[in-house]
């Protein structure tokens, strides 16, 4: 119960955020029974999370790589905005499935040039692994700001299943709170998230950068070229 009081608290906190814009976004009809109900409806609002429809969200589908990075680069509003071009980026001249006319391009040129660890060969149409969500998201977590984090391990069950290149900023997400481990202590890298569980795990982590923004500067990012 306290759980569930205190994200409907942080819900109401980031709604009353919104002074500039308002977003007039209907409520999902498929979301009524969720655990994460409130937490998709405050990201809803933010218009961070956006439904296949007016009324539906599929939270049950599984999270593709085009709709996780998409969410990650709305979530952080990490951008092109302190790069120089001379002439436009493609999407198709860094990864190899990504079309240019592709409504996610721009999200994933974002991602590239902000040095986002996303393989050249990655498919937009597949679905999105924990682990891979979690590595990317920590990725443009840590460009809003320099967080700090407790000295400390975190023991996990089945960290010799995690890939070895994710298992720093996995560590990270724990310590951050933006993830948890289950109930054995497993982390479980290889479940491919749903739209539901990919929307809890990125309301946290918004909800991490709101309460610190304050209190950080900013990080640059490490352009690719």
């Amino acid at each position: 119960m306290k759980k569930h009081l205190a994200i409907a608290a942080v819900a109401v906190m980031i709604s009353a955020s919104l002074t500039t814009q308002v977003f007039a976004a209907n409520s999902f009809s498929d979301i009524n029974s969720l655990s994460s109900k409130t937490q998709i409806e405050a990201l809803q609002q933010l218009g961070i999370i956006k439904g296949v429809s007016d009324t539906s969200f599929n939270p049950e589908d599984k999270l593709t790589a085009a709709q996780g990075i998409s969410l990650i680069v709305r979530a952080t509003q990490i951008s092109l905005a302190a790069i120089d071009f001379s002439t436009a980026p493609t999407a198709d001249g860094f990864y190899k499935k990504v079309s240019n006319d592709a409504w996610y391009a721009q999200d994933f040129i974002i991602a590239h040039y902000n040095g986002l660890d996303i393989p050249a060969d990655i498919d937009p149409n597949q679905p999105l692994t924990k682990e891979q969500f979690t590595h990317y998201l920590v990725q443009a977590l840590e460009l809003t700001g320099q967080y700090p984090t407790i000295k400390m391990f975190i023991p996990i069950e089945d960290e010799k299943d995690i890939t070895v290149d994710y298992q720093g900023t996995i560590q990270r997400a724990l310590l951050y709170k933006i993830v948890s481990l289950d109930e054995s202590g497993k982390f479980d890298p290889s479940h491919l998230l749903t739209r539901a569980e990919a929307a809890a795990i990125l309301f946290d982590a918004h909800s991490f950068i709101e309460a610190h923004k304050d209190n950080v500067t900013p990080e640059e990012p490490e352009a690719k070229s």
